[in-house]
């Protein structure tokens, strides 16, 4: 079996939502090592053609997709982000415990490979920023600029809090209203952008417990299907397991939603170039060639509720005020920011 270059491949930007604790960290830690042994055995499928190829099928939402004889994986981009990844799984297999809550932004970069009956290919790119909990909210300013470069969003609610603590549901609500306020944007202009709910620590949950989740999360979902947001519900369970005197994660569905999310973008941008939340939100509202800078604020002003009426006071009076250029859009080649 040969890896075959994909000469257009897209890179998307996925936001996470999520207070401090949540499980974000450890979530993408294990999605990644859900989806390891996918690679591993692509590895022995290489050095031993005559091995036959495994089925792999994963849930996505309520729905399954295994209509083909493929797997999934992810693959670092570079050294660094692997070691990254590395060190938070080795945390967790010395102490038996999930690593500390993320007290700085870190980039991880990663290829979603997919192995066929006749090949290897890269599905796209894609770009995960692990953000502390007390950065996710649209006033603060490094949090604004990874929302206007999302492509879709994660947004993370801790299961067994929202069980079992009856002031948790009160504390989410800033989490709800940047939802609501990306997905109202997104639909009112007909853009392309999707959301995965993702409900953590399940593992934690008795069933009956489990099946409580979806109403307690009403009335978040009420105001997305009010405005027919994309977005489908997910619940992880990444529990901490003792294997032959070590630990490891095990994770069950916690790389379902980040399929579900890559495969909704790759199908959209198969044929176009893929467009950020901000690019297309400043073609969509600002008619006019206004500089950069003002179309930045336009948008972030839509998303904390100003609406187009506050937006057009604000440029009836002028903005010669606006002086302080915002923080430049991530990219690969950021430097690596580690936890």
């Amino acid at each position: 079996m040969r890896r075959l270059s994909q000469p257009s491949v897209k890179t998307f930007n996925l936001l996470s939502i999520g207070q401090r604790g949540v499980g974000k960290t450890v979530f993408l830690a294990g999605s990644y090592a859900q989806l390891q042994a996918n690679s591993l055995q692509t590895n022995s499928l290489q050095t031993n053609s005559s091995q036959s190829i495994v089925k792999n099928s994963f849930t996505v939402g309520n729905q399954s997709s295994d209509s083909s004889p493929s797997s999934f994986w992810f693959e670092c981009q570079d050294e660094d982000m692997q070691a990254n990844l590395t060190k938070i799984l080795n945390y967790v297999e010395q102490t038996g415990l999930y690593p500390p809550a993320t007290i700085k932004v870190t980039d991880f970069n990663f290829r979603l490979q997919q192995r066929t009956t006749q090949q290897i290919e890269t599905v796209c790119q894609f770009r995960w920023w692990d953000i502390p909990g007390e950065y996710s909210n649209l006033r603060h300013d490094e949090f604004q600029t990874f929302v206007l470069a999302s492509h879709a969003c994660c947004v993370f609610v801790n299961a067994r809090s929202l069980i079992h603590d009856p002031d948790y549901a009160l504390s989410l609500q800033d989490s709800f209203n940047q939802v609501v306020a990306i997905s109202s944007l997104v639909q009112q202009y007909g853009l392309k952008y999707a959301s995965a709910l993702i409900l953590t620590q399940c593992d934690l949950l008795e069933p009956e417990e489990i099946a409580q989740l979806e109403t307690k999360l009403q009335p978040l979902i009420r105001r997305l299907d009010s405005i027919k947001a994309n977005y489908r519900l997910f619940y992880s369970a990444i529990p901490i397991k003792a294997i032959d005197g070590h630990f490891a994660i095990e994770a069950n569905g916690a790389a379902d939603s980040l399929l579900w999310l890559l495969m909704e973008l790759n199908k959209h941008y198969r044929s176009q170039p893929e467009r950020n939340l901000a690019s297309t939100l400043s073609e969509k509202r600002v008619k006019q060639r206004f500089p950069p800078r003002l179309q930045r604020l336009i948008v972030v002003l839509s998303l904390t509720g100003i609406g187009l009426v506050g937006v057009g006071i604000l440029l009836s009076f002028g903005l010669s005020f606006v002086n302080q250029p915002p923080a430049p859009l991530p990219n690969q080649e950021q430097e690596q920011r580690s936890p």
